[in-house]
């Protein structure tokens, strides 16, 4: 047997052994299996349009910053950063930005307002109440006793000073060193919880568990519900907190054109729902086969995951019915992962980014027909 032979056997067999044990390896995910829907058709409300195109993008800071935002009555603009800072944006024809507070050491999510001159802070850590005036803090929830808590991502506060506040993957966490969006992504499993914070007792309660990744919260328009965007399912909740409902949900929208990221009333009564990117064939092929979603996450991240492009779009939905009204989209990729989106006094929408650090404010065309 000649040299190259054996050289070319041994190699065969090395290669073979490492295949075999790599096969063998447990995977870092469970994943379940999911026959998605076929999205719907991006036609009618949905058609791609370049009105994002004319937002105004604002540099806020590396990624990571600015991924929550909210708006004060005189125009600031507030904004969290990656290692736990509340920042104020003061536009105009000289801009300026200042910190607020320290929070905490850990990257700041979503932010709104509790009451005037009081933002609530929703962060990896927990959520927190912060003076804007005097910068003072307090920490408010680190979630329920009996209950793993992983991270809070969005927050809404109920009229009598409750406060509702999501909790994405109790199982996955946050970080860059722990990617919990894509593991949870591609496990498919609900692992996701819904908590109430209670003023008169200081306490927080579990309000819903087994949610597919819930992000933003909004209030509805009846006081006695909020609309929870349930991303992995492509859907918005709705959850009764008060009245003869209380404790009930149903799907509000279901089927959506995107993963759905963030939501806020805006001022014509619409929903708004921010949708960092499209639905991906590749992703409902992955939910239909566990076993290969597997497998993907033992190579190597750059391999994995591979490069995206966002192609970020608003959705506007009728806040009583659900049925879609509108869509705004930028073209361009040039807004990145659009996050949070709160409503400024003028009308302008203020959004936030997880992947590019700056605010974005955009001036939405008046209501008109659904198109």
């Amino acid at each position: 047997m000649g040299k190259r032979l054996r050289l070319t056997l041994i190699l065969t067999g090395l290669l073979a052994v490492f295949v075999l044990l790599w096969a063998m390896w447990p995977s870092p995910i469970s994943p379940a299996y999911w026959d998605e829907p076929e999205p719907p058709a991006m036609t009618g409300p949905f058609e791609p349009d370049n009105a994002l195109a004319t937002a105004d993008v604002f540099p806020a800071g590396s990624a990571g910053t600015a991924e929550g935002v909210a708006v004060a009555d005189n125009g600031d603009v507030y904004f969290g950063t990656a290692d736990g800072r509340l920042r104020r944006f003061r536009p105009g024809a000289t801009p300026s930005v200042q910190d607020v507070a320290t929070v905490t050491d850990g990257t700041i999510l979503g932010i709104g307002w509790l009451r005037p001159g009081v933002l609530g802070v929703a962060s990896v850590h927990g959520l927190y109440a912060v003076d804007t005036e005097r910068g003072s803090v307090t920490l408010v929830s680190t979630g329920a006793p009996a209950h793993p808590f992983g991270y809070v991502y969005d927050l809404a506060p109920l009229p009598d000073g409750r406060i509702v506040f999501t909790d994405p993957t109790t199982r996955w966490g946050h970080g860059s060193n722990n990617p919990g969006f894509y593991y949870d992504l591609l496990e498919n499993r609900p692992n996701g919880a819904l908590y109430m914070w209670d003023p008169a007792t200081h306490r927080t309660r579990l309000l819903h568990s087994r949610l597919f990744h819930p992000k933003g919260v909004a209030l509805g328009p009846d006081g006695q519900s909020v609309f929870v965007a349930e991303a992995f399912r492509y859907r918005i909740l709705r959850i009764w907190t008060d009245g003869p409902d209380a404790g009930d949900i149903d799907v509000f929208a279901d089927n959506l054109p995107g993963i759905p990221a963030a939501l806020a009333m805006d001022a014509e009564g619409r929903l708004l729902v921010t949708m960092p990117g499209g639905r991906s064939q590749a992703l409902a092929f992955l939910h239909r086969h566990p076993r290969i979603a597997q497998i993907l996450l033992k190579l190597p991240a750059w391999v994995s995951r591979g490069a995206r492009t966002a192609q970020a779009f608003v959705l506007a939905l009728d806040a009583q019915t659900g049925a879609p009204l509108d869509s705004w989209h930028d073209p361009d990729s040039r807004l990145g992962d659009l996050s949070h989106i709160t409503t400024g006094p003028d009308g302008a929408l203020w959004m936030g980014t997880t992947d590019r650090g700056h605010l974005v404010r955009y001036e939405p065309p008046a209501r008109t027909e659904t198109r």
